[in-house]
């Protein structure tokens, strides 16, 4: 028989076999199939996701400035992703935080303090107040004049509406008492705080008012008496609001004996000085401080007030870097408590304290963390030469603008005691405090006030420095002494918080090897930051190098390793958690070259730095976030074998029976050639091999 006709043979033998064992062929086809099943359900559950666009906020270095350094770190401690550019994308734009509340107010503070105006106006209203004190100390109410109380209301007045309507006064009656003349030096016997029935149904009511005659006297202070107190309270205020302040103005100098035209000067000057004042207590009434005040609550809520305060957003610790850092940060919670090292320059109980709440609490951990090194740790210098000395006075001015918050908060307290006794007791204040009660003055400065929002009562309410039991009824609990005492809270605070870090970051040693050796005690008691080593520098040459070299050495957990490849496989995603991707910018290496750099800077040219300088990571484009595809692609492999593991057995099985029951002998007897026998045994196995492949094809496709 030819080759052809006995492959036709054996293959006919071996479908005939295959017909009868059904279960078998069923097996053979359907089980490598199985994991791919299972495959395709798990590809079901999990579709691939879209992911926009990344942009980041710049990173603003300590050449910046400190506020917006300080911005930069907390605001930016997750590196949280956006899918649109950030503000500080924008041509001619660096800062992302002109939103938050302290960039606000120290824009406010700074307009505030570029006002000449504003400060001149307070001096020259304090001169005014002393003029009118010594006026009105000069005055001679005996001289002057009794006004009629007619004239010094205004044209469409409703007081006598009032004393008709509401107070049930006849007709008559009221209008015998709008012709009485009243006495304008006398009106501060009239003041809020006064008691007022006692000075109407005496007989002192005549220093005040002068009647016709006696029964007009009498018919007043019938009806004075018979009127409730709050009632007289709320005549005193209608009376006060149909005062016409210019009328009030013109009859003064006559009822007080004085001199029209220094009065009427003094009062245009006091009008024109108070106008800068009373439009910035306007704009005052909208300020971010007071937003601030209002919408802060740090006992709460402190990360979202602190993030408000600082970024103008809120504090996310949810965020997908927070979720991929957290094994991170469960890393540093068992590493943080050291009860043999101390981590506080400072060994005072409240330097203590404040570490181990820092280092204890697991809100506040990742915060201490990320500025520990910078708040506490010491940055080694070598050689220590006039040169190098130079260069790190000038680039540790950064914590020297944080040192001068101490410096004034230490002023305040040094100065306390004066402004306490300046507030409480001196000629200035309680002139004031006298003005604003005079019923005279109170209205005309009550016009000026309107649109501001304040009244001469909210200011003498502020200026209060009674007990509480004597403070007017109505006005809130709150006055100088609370603005001062949380002033001096605050400033005895900062002055104990910043005593615990070293702001005198840099310290010189003669050679890298001692630096070296310093290091590692540092590193031991977790104070060292960095060693800045400058190299190629001749310490007898008086000049200064044309070009600096300098190494910054860091702990090998704090910056990027560069001996070996980190990530020796590609997946879509960028760089962009905080802990493990940037170790320069976490660590604080690009800080301390900023420092440095702008150090080197000033020495070489003698100008100071004129321009911050932002570090912005670059965007990342959109992409499919396919965690499946990611996931099987080094599981395909294993999943063929254990696929096909079954078939490959079941063939080797047949191979091993055929040999043990002598069939491919008796074949070979009957004249079938060993050429026919693989080919078929070939054929047959591809044939059942392929049909499954082509089903794993289509499912995996």
């Amino acid at each position: 028989m030819s080759l052809l006709t006995q492959l036709r043979l054996l293959l006919w033998k071996n479908f005939t076999l295959r017909k009868r064992q059904k279960v078998r062929l069923l097996v053979e086809l359907i089980w490598p199939l199985f994991l791919f099943f299972i495959l395709v359900a798990v590809r079901a559950t999990n579709h691939p996701v879209y992911k926009s666009q990344c942009h980041y906020p710049n990173k603003p270095l300590p050449s910046a400035g400190v506020l917006p350094w300080l911005q930069g770190m907390f605001c930016n401690i997750q590196n949280p992703c956006v899918s649109f550019p950030t503000p500080g994308e924008a041509p001619g734009q660096v800062n992302n935080f002109e939103n938050s509340t302290v960039t606000k107010v120290l824009v406010e503070v700074q307009t505030l303090l570029a006002d000449p105006a504003l400060f001149s106006s307070v001096k020259l209203i304090s001169d005014d107040i002393g003029r009118w004190s010594s006026v009105l100390q000069n005055a001679n109410p005996a001289a002057g004049q009794a006004i009629p109380l007619r004239s010094l209301l205004r044209t469409n007045e409703t007081f006598s509406e009032y004393l008709t309507n509401s107070l049930s006064v006849p007709n008559t009656t009221a209008a015998s008492v709008m012709r009485t003349r009243v006495r304008l030096g006398q009106l501060p016997a009239l003041s809020a705080d006064g008691d007022l029935r006692s000075v109407l149904c005496g007989p002192s009511v005549d220093r005040i008012l002068e009647f016709n005659s006696t029964n007009e006297k009498q018919v007043f202070q019938n009806i004075t008496c018979s009127l409730t107190a709050n009632q007289l309270l709320q005549a005193r205020q209608v009376f006060m609001q149909n005062l016409d302040n210019m009328k009030l103005l013109n009859a003064l100098p006559l009822a007080l004996g004085l001199n029209r035209l220094e009065v009427a000067v003094l009062m245009t000057q006091t009008s024109s000085h108070i106008a800068p004042l009373a439009t910035g207590m306007s704009n005052f009434r909208f300020s971010e401080l007071l937003s601030a005040a209002d919408s802060l609550d740090f006992r709460s809520d402190p990360f979202g007030s602190l993030s408000q305060l600082m970024c103008g957003t809120d504090f996310n610790m949810t965020s997908r870097v927070a979720m991929r850092s957290a094994s991170t940060e469960s890393v540093q919670q068992n590493t943080t408590v050291d009860s043999t090292n101390t981590t506080s320059t400072n060994t005072s109980e409240f330097c203590k304290n404040l570490t181990e709440t820092l280092e204890s609490t697991s809100s506040l951990r990742l915060l201490w963390k990320t500025f520990q090194p910078f708040l506490q740790g010491k940055v080694l210098y070598a050689p220590d030469t006039n040169l190098t000395r130079s260069i790190v006075t000038e680039a540790n001015r950064t914590f020297d603008a944080l040192a001068k918050l101490g410096d004034l908060a230490e002023a305040w307290l040094a100065n306390e005691d004066v402004t306490w006794d300046f507030f409480n007791n001196s000629t200035q204040i309680n002139s004031l405090r006298v003005l604003l009660k005079n019923p005279v003055l109170a209205p005309v400065l009550d016009q000026q006030l309107e649109e501001t929002g304040l009244s001469t009562a909210l200011i003498s309410n502020f200026l209060f420095n009674g007990p509480e039991s004597e403070r007017p009824a109505g006005m809130p609990a709150f006055d100088w002494r609370n603005v001062f005492n949380a002033t001096s809270g605050a400033a005895q605070q900062l002055t104990q918080i910043l005593s615990c870090f070293d702001l005198d970051k840099f310290e010189g040693v003669s050679t890298e090897a001692l630096l070296v050796e310093q290091a590692l005690n540092l590193l031991n008691q977790d104070r060292f930051w960095a060693g800045v080593v400058f190299s190629d520098l001749n310490p007898d040459d008086p000049r200064t190098p044309a070009h600096i070299r300098y190494k910054i050495r860091m702990d090998i957990e704090d910056t990027e390793r560069t001996d070996k490849t980190k990530e020796r496989s590609w997946y879509p995603s960028a760089r962009a958690n905080p802990f493990n991707d940037l170790h320069y910018v976490s660590g604080g290496f690009v800080y301390l070259q900023d420092m440095v750099d702008r150090g080197i800077i000033k020495v070489q040219t003698g100008v100071s730095q004129p321009l911050g300088v932002y570090a912005q990571q670059m965007p990342y484009p959109c992409y499919m976030d396919d965690a499946f595809t990611s996931s099987i692609g080094t599981m395909l492999p294993m999943f063929l074998v254990l696929a096909f593991i079954s078939s490959a057995s079941l063939i080797i099985k047949n191979l091993v029976l055929e040999k043990e029951l002598r069939l491919k002998e008796v074949l070979r007897v009957v004249g079938i050639q060993n050429t026919s026998m693989w080919f078929c045994s070939f054929i047959e196995n591809m044939v059942l091999l392929s049909i499954p492949c082509a089903l794993i094809s289509i499912l995996v496709k």
